[in-house]
């Protein structure tokens, strides 16, 4: 409680912090721009807007300078983004007691990005525990109407081609989708501690 009242004192509440557990080489990626701007007017773009500001001062972030060799999608063996199933079965093969500790926004942003659900699912898929976090009752609850109507084909992604990459690794979305509502819904589901 002490904690919530100081960050609360701070305006820092509601600063959300994605955490690559895998680590991958920021420098070898995303560090030197903000990829192409989404069309004018669309909610990628206004995501788009907001992940490149300081959510205090809003100020823009300037782009790192290295000199590092940036590689995405269209290298596919150089690139450190298009790897988390690879990584997953890896760590999950060698570590007995590997969890995947899931940790939803207060507003359950994390199900509307396709890499997050594609994730998940993975992790069903393979086997891995899964332990949710959550904000509140109230935002579940808030929420269960959007978690009912989850479709991969609607997530988005900073990066149209990260999109599109995942979307063309399922091969069959309804399955898929499927998939995803009982990993949330069903009795052994992410939520079943959560929904009466």
């Amino acid at each position: 409680a002490r904690l919530r009242a100081r960050l609360e004192i701070c305006g820092a509440l509601d600063i959300i912090y994605w955490v690559c557990a895998f680590s991958i080489n920021q420098h070898a990626c995303i560090c030197a721009g903000f990829g192409p701007p989404p069309s004018e007017g669309s909610p990628e773009r206004a995501d788009w807007e907001r992940k490149r500001r300081d959510t205090v001062t809003m100020a823009e972030f300037a782009p790192c300078h290295c000199s590092q060799q940036k590689y995405f999608n269209d290298h596919p063996a150089e690139c450190e983004l298009n790897k988390f199933d690879d990584v997953m079965l890896h760590v999950f093969g060698r570590v007995p007691e590997f969890t995947q500790v899931v940790a939803v926004d207060e507003n359950f942003d994390l199900f509307g990005r396709a890499w997050c659900v594609a994730e998940l699912v993975e992790a069903s898929r393979l086997g891995i525990p899964q332990i949710v976090k959550i904000h509140s009752q109230d935002s579940i609850d808030q929420h269960y109407d959007d978690l009912s109507l989850l479709d991969v084909q609607s997530c988005r992604a900073s990066r149209p081609s990260d999109r599109e990459f995942i979307l063309a690794k399922i091969v069959d979305f309804d399955a898929f989708n499927e998939r995803l509502q009982q990993l949330i819904f069903g009795a052994e589901g992410l939520f079943r501690e959560c929904i009466s």
